[in-house]
């Protein structure tokens, strides 16, 4: 048998708006804003539970019984600029002593697979790149420095280790972004320079991890292939980069996103080690048709795992 469906199937149409800043005592049982309680700019993470299992999921987006086992938590991702909108977001943890593997369903009605695709232009008889966002999800894990939600801060430096899932570019294979972040308040090398209140900036890099990423940039057809082509095309990644596998089908309703890392992938340069015996500090991110700046962010959740790991791979 396998997981009932997300709870969202069923009340994501009664999620109303509401303020960015998380309350104090933010849990998962709905949007913070409609009962009154007061708010915080860095609250108590959410607890999640990462729970053992001696049957590994097969990585396919499709939820098979081995997550049965698994303990279902429900957060709502926030407009990043602005807190509008909550989008709710169902999560569920196993690990074995060396793996940890993650799913993650969400509502979304367009299904959007394909980013900057080649569009044919009947009268040039060419193609031309267009710009246009396909949907991603993005799970990121405290490495060190003050963690918090936020990327525009000016109170805050800190790094963290980020799976970046792309529909258009890693998932057709299976793949999987695996970067990391670092936000300063002074420049560092490759980051863009953001400016902010009272004259203030803060500076953040979004990098790859060590060696190439499951995807690169396919030249345009020289004769038509159809009327919208990928501008992408799959590659064996390499180095670190390779870390983090997953796949995530689209039902019409939404995603289901299945995902699998190592606990310590032996980069610690660019990756967190998630242990057990202590909280692991993380967030997660949801972009619908969107770049950057417009994403969709969750409070902070703290990620536990239960008991004794299972038997390894």
């Amino acid at each position: 048998m396998r997981p009932s469906p997300p709870r969202w199937i069923a009340c994501a149409a009664l999620v109303a708006a509401s303020c960015f800043l998380p309350r104090t005592t933010s849990r998962a049982e709905g949007p913070p804003g409609d009962r009154g309680e007061g708010w915080a700019a860095q609250p108590s993470p959410i607890p999640w539970e990462s729970r053992p299992t001696a049957t590994l999921p097969e990585i396919d987006g499709r939820l098979d019984d081995v997550w049965q086992s698994a303990k279902t938590l429900n957060v709502f991702v926030r407009e990043a600029l602005g807190g509008d909108h909550p989008k709710p977001v169902t999560l569920r943890a196993l690990h074995t002593k060396d793996t940890l593997y993650v799913a993650a369903q969400w509502p979304d009605k367009t299904k959007s697979d394909q980013r900057d695709p080649y569009v044919w232009d009947a009268e040039k008889k060419a193609y031309e790149r267009s710009s246009r966002p396909d949907d991603q999800f993005a799970l990121e894990f405290a490495m060190k420095g003050d963690f918090t939600i936020s990327m525009l801060t000016v109170m805050r430096e800190f790094t963290a280790d980020v799976w970046h899932w792309k529909a258009g570019r890693g998932n057709p294979i299976g793949w999987v972004d695996d970067k990391y972040h670092v936000i300063s308040q002074t420049p560092v090398p490759g980051a863009k320079q953001h400016a902010l209140h009272g004259g203030r900036s803060v500076y953040i890099l979004r990098a790859l991890d060590a060696g190439t990423p499951s995807y690169k940039v396919r030249p345009a057809p020289a004769t038509h292939e159809g009327d919208v082509v990928d501008s992408y095309e799959p590659q064996p990644p390499t180095g670190s980069a390779a870390d983090v596998r997953g796949k995530g089908v689209h039902d019409g309703d939404g995603w289901t996103l299945e995902m699998a890392r190592r606990l310590d992938t032996g980069h610690p340069e660019d990756d967190a080690v998630l242990a057990p015996g202590r909280p692991n500090l993380c967030a997660i991110a949801v972009l619908d048709d969107e770049l950057y700046e417009e994403h969709s962010v969750s409070t902070l959740i703290a990620l536990h795992f239960a008991d004794a790991p299972a038997a390894g791979e």
